[in-house]
């Protein structure tokens, strides 16, 4: 049988091997990539170099385990029976390293063998096909082999292509059992077949799971042009078997061979039959021809004179119009000019009138306000005018953070007003940080100190907007159908973007700016091609629409297609998906898909082994917020890879299939090559593997040790929160290592009650003084045993799922020193999403932040970039940066200086826009323990500038900050003097 239980009680699956013949050809790849694919999970692949050169390449991370037989050159039937004695499995399936498998090849087969003991084998159809670059997939179908189990017709024909059949290995075992007969190298598995037939039956499993390729001249029962090779081969086979079968085994031959005698007569008659039809349809046809040219030669002369006559009457009407509108046009001129003169005459006499009125009126209103009832009605006439002043604000709020939004404009222009700098340089730094910092936090809506996660973006309209995004290259025939179709749809708030990624036909360009200018259409082109991902991204930031539906320039939509999927809209929906018609180049139906039949419990298990969330999607716009914008890796296969992500990060009841055909997916030559779809299997192959690594991240089966580091210095109520936040989205192999930086006696008092022995994986260290955070890291990197590390600050909670994106984008990409998250402020505003420099001149740079103030759910935030440094806190870094860290960075800077020191190794500096991480910074915490000691030390302008030393000692890059240089006096100094007083500040001690 095929399954039996393990020591843990589960079904284990019988081994399947699957045995390869290769010949150093190119296709091995995708024949790999196809058995990879499989959804029956015991396999194992053997391969024999039939052609003794060279090495066959294995990935290194391939999914299935692969043996590789080395040697002298084999010749077929040699090269079979050396996989034969190798193979382990209780199954056996040959594969030529030219062919391929669908998915459910071998799970379908093994079914069939589980549930008949008796079979020697089973097959299934087998389509052969050819390279053809015209054709809709990159194939043409020459024949298929899908025909049910005849033995006498084996006999006569091998019918079942050698990567049809799912054969017993063990009779291959037994000392007299099928062996492939060395003697043959044409038909050696029809041979083969006719050992195993005498063993057992074959059975047929209905419907193509196999693909068999044809080269050239070759391939069986479709090419041979070499018949006296071929024939050679037969007689060499009927030789063998003639003394092997049996009298009844020839009867029945016999019968077989009279029964096709008996219709050659009725061939014959039908072949005549067919040869006097098609002469009397060529006959027909050149008659009709002959017909049709002498009534399109009369058509034509009838239509020339009808149009002659025709523009002549259009000349005359044209005249006889344009006529009457010049005399219809003085006429009116004539009406307008007298009915201005009237219109003014009355103005006049109205304007006398008002003015009259107005001084009758004054005069009452002072007799009013003189009277005694006016003065004793006063105080309810202001009450009822201070009521109507309070309603017409929108809130008290709002007027309290106009206010102290002003009051902080105020102080930054005072602040940095050069009349004022000599009174404003002698007020303390601690107090000006304080004042900017009080008045900012006041800017905020109250509540928003508190990070509370990311919250679902519930559809507060009655009508949610779609966006329709159109990524655009190529294809014209098609693009303005599809932009029709979107805009036409019945759904009312609505919007469509296309974006054209530089389409190399003109064509295209032009087309599109006849469209410009439709409701609801917006166009933009990229400058450069820069790929269909970079594209739908352009198109995400530019969209409105709380939800966001994809649309390929070559397919077009039903005209309810919106409406019919949001009728199953749910608010805690993320990602809905249709059924689909499949046409071809004219419209035509080739076919309708669903996944009806489909199971939908788990969307990330059931896509990982093939894609089925398509074909519309619909995608609530917060979703990239969580998980980032599509990344430029995965063109062309970046609709899986966005899938897989979505499907981690959301349970599979926020995903809806909606099974109406309202999408039509277009296939036409120009949509698939072969380099593309070997593209695309690779880069499925590379998806499924990521994916499954975010999978063991998450139940803590990732194979790195990692040690997150996190420096305590006062804030000890929010080093709880940070070390309870790792806890609760960390599964890994890990430490965590809380270095205390020189706390007060409270500090030190609450982390060894609340904190140290009370958390697993935690090791607290205590310093006896405060030695500024470059230091203070680096006594804690010093005790990490990681193979990576992590800094995590202590006023930092993360978000679910934020360490699977962090180590994934760090293993994906080859020579990475750093990886940073997205770290957003309690008011949801971004500090940072990873670091750029800014050239202020040849050596003098900004250090400036990547979406510093977006919003955390601003798409354009979203993407994925190499940055030029990494701000340290919430940042994963490949080696223990220990060393790097010195006394010459005492507040600040520490983590640009380390980024340089990376890349000057040559190592990449990436974001991960799927970790998401909240900075619960002292802005925002005026009741922070130690926060005064905390503020005058972190904003130390005399030690911030030596750290702009030391980072200029070391890069030769001097770094220009408003506060330092101002709080310094360098504002007005030349060159030569910062650099005399940036080596002065290199001398100072580092105290605090």
């Amino acid at each position: 049988m095929g399954e039996k239980l393990n020591g843990s009680g589960k079904p284990q699956r019988s081994l399947v091997s699957i045995l390869i013949r290769s010949t150093d050809r190119p296709e091995l790849a995708q024949a790999l990539a196809s058995i990879a694919t499989q959804t029956y999970p015991a396999i194992e692949i053997v391969i024999v170099n039939a052609a003794g050169t060279g090495v066959v390449a294995i990935p290194d991370d391939f999914p299935v385990p692969v043996r590789v037989l080395t040697g002298q050159a084999l010749r077929r039937s040699l090269a079979a029976n050396a996989l034969l004695e190798s193979a382990q499995g209780r199954w056996g399936l040959f594969l030529d390293d030219d062919d391929w498998l669908a998915p459910g090849h071998i799970e379908r087969l093994v079914a069939v063998m589980d549930a008949n003991p008796d079979l020697t084998a089973a097959y299934g159809g087998v389509s052969c096909v050819e390279l053809d670059t015209a054709a809709v997939d990159g194939y043409t179908e020459l024949r298929r082999f899908d025909e049910h189990f005849d033995p006498v017709r084996l006999m006569f024909e091998n019918y079942i292509p050698i990567n049809a059949m799912l054969f017993d290995l063990a009779l291959t075992h037994k000392p007299l059992g099928p062996r492939f007969d060395s003697r043959f190298d044409l038909f050696e598995d029809w041979d083969f077949w006719l050992q195993l037939l005498v063993l057992g039956p074959f059975f047929h499993v209905p419907g193509v799971s196999a693909y068999y390729r044809i080269h050239g001249a070759f391939g069986m029962g479709v090419r041979l042009e070499d018949s006296a090779l071929a024939e050679a081969a037969l007689d060499q086979l009927l030789a063998k078997w003639r003394t092997r079968w049996s009298a009844n085994n020839l009867h029945t031959m016999v019968g077989f061979a009279r029964k096709g005698y008996q219709h050659q007569p009725l061939d014959n008659a039908f072949r005549d039959f067919k040869k006097e039809a098609d002469e009397a349809i060529e006959s027909a046809r050149l008659e009709l021809e002959d017909k049709l040219r002498l009534e399109q030669e009369i058509a034509r002369t009838a239509m020339a004179d009808v149009r002659q006559a025709h523009d002549g009457q259009l000349a005359k009407l044209r005249q006889t119009q344009e006529d009457q509108l010049a005399s219809e046009r003085n006429a009116a001129s004539a009406q307008l000019a007298d009915l201005r003169h009237a219109h003014e005459a009355q103005l006049t006499r109205a304007s006398n009138i008002a003015q009259a009125a107005h001084q009758t009126h004054e005069g009452q209103i002072a007799n009013y306000e003189n009277s005694n009832s006016w003065r004793l009605t006063r105080p309810l006439r202001d009450a009822r005018r201070l009521a109507g002043q309070y309603t017409a604000w929108v809130s008290l709020e709002q007027l309290k953070i106009n206010f102290f939004q002003s009051l902080l404009n105020l102080a930054m222009l005072t602040y940095r007003s050069k009349a004022l700098a000599v009174v404003t340089r002698k007020i303390p730094p601690t107090l000006k940080q304080r004042i900017r910092n009080g008045l900012l936090r006041r800017t905020f809506v109250t509540g928003a100190q508190s990070p509370q996660g990311l919250q679902p973006n519930l559809l507060l309209e009655v009508v949610p907007k779609v966006s329709i995004v159109i990524p655009v290259y190529e294809h014209v025939r098609y693009i303005e159908k599809c932009i029709r179709s979107a805009l036409a749809q019945d759904w009312g708030n609505l919007e469509v973007i296309v974006v054209n990624d530089a389409s190399p036909d003109p064509a295209v360009r032009s087309l599109l700016d006849t469209l410009e200018g439709l409701p609801r259409l917006t166009i933009v082109h990229n400058l450069d091609n820069i790929g269909i991902c970079q594209t739908q991204n352009r198109a995400l930031t530019l969209s409105t629409g709380a939800i966001i539906a994809f649309l390929d320039c070559d397919d077009y939509l039903a005209l309810q297609a919106i409406s019919a999927c949001m009728q199953s809209w749910r608010d805690d929906v993320v990602y809905l998906h249709s059924g689909r018609i499949n046409v071809d180049s004219n419209d035509c139906e080739i076919n309708r898909i669903n996944f009806v039949s489909l199971p939908r419990e788990d969307y990330f298990a059931e896509n990982l082994n093939a894609m089925y969330a398509t074909h519309l999607k619909l995608i609530r716009r917060d979703v990239f917020a969580k998980v980032g914008l599509f990344d430029p890796r995965f063109d062309s296969a970046q609709d899986y890879e966005m899938l897989m992500r979505v499907a981690f990060h959301y349970p599979s009841s926020s995903f809806v299939h909606v099974p109406d055909f309202v999408y039509y997916h277009r296939l036409h030559a120009g949509q698939t090559t072969e380099t593309r779809r070997h593209t695309q299997n690779s880069m499925t192959t590379l998806i499924q593997e990521e994916a499954r690594l975010r999978q063991k991240i998450k139940l803590g089966e990732y194979g790195r040790f990692v040690s997150f580091i996190m420096l305590s210095y006062g804030k000890h109520s929010q080093t709880l929160r940070a070390i309870q936040g790792l806890q609760e989205t960390v599964r890994i192999e890990h430490e965590i290592i809380l270095y205390d930086n020189g706390s007060d006696a409270d500090t030190v008092a609450f982390l060894k009650s609340q904190i140290d022995g009370q958390f697993d994986n935690l090791r607290v260290f205590y310093g006896e003084r405060n030695l500024g955070p470059a230091l203070g890291r680096r006594v804690a990197l010093e005790k990490a045993q990681g193979e990576w590390v992590v800094i995590f600050d202590n006023d930092e909670i993360p978000e679910s799922g934020w360490l699977e994106e962090l180590l994934l984008r760090a293993e994906s990409t080859e020579n990475v020193g750093a990886v940073c998250c997205r770290v957003s402020f309690p008011d949801q505003t971004l500090q940072f999403s990873g670091g750029k420099i800014n050239f202020v001149d040849d050596d003098t740079v900004d250090l400036a932040l990547y979406d510093r103030g977006k919003r955390y759910d601003d798409l354009s935030t979203c993407g994925f970039r190499e940055v030029d440094w990494c701000p340290i806190g919430a940042t994963l870094f490949t080696q223990n940066i220990a060393r790097y860290l010195h006394d010459g960075y005492p507040n600040t800077f520490e983590d640009a200086g380390v980024s340089f020191m990376l890349k000057k190794q040559g190592l990449k500096l990436l974001n991960a826009p799927g970790a998401l991480v909240w900075h619960d910074h002292i802005t925002f915490q005026p009741k922070a323990e130690m926060r005064e000691q905390y503020m005058r030390d972190r904003y130390n302008p005399k030690m911030m500038l030596k750290s702009v030393a030391s980072f200029y000692n070391e890069n030769g890059l001097l770094i220009y900050d408003e506060y330092i240089w101002r709080e310094n006096g360098m504002e007005a100094l030349d060159r030569e003097q910062i650099l005399v007083r940036l080596n002065e500040a290199l001398t100072l001690e580092t105290r605090f």
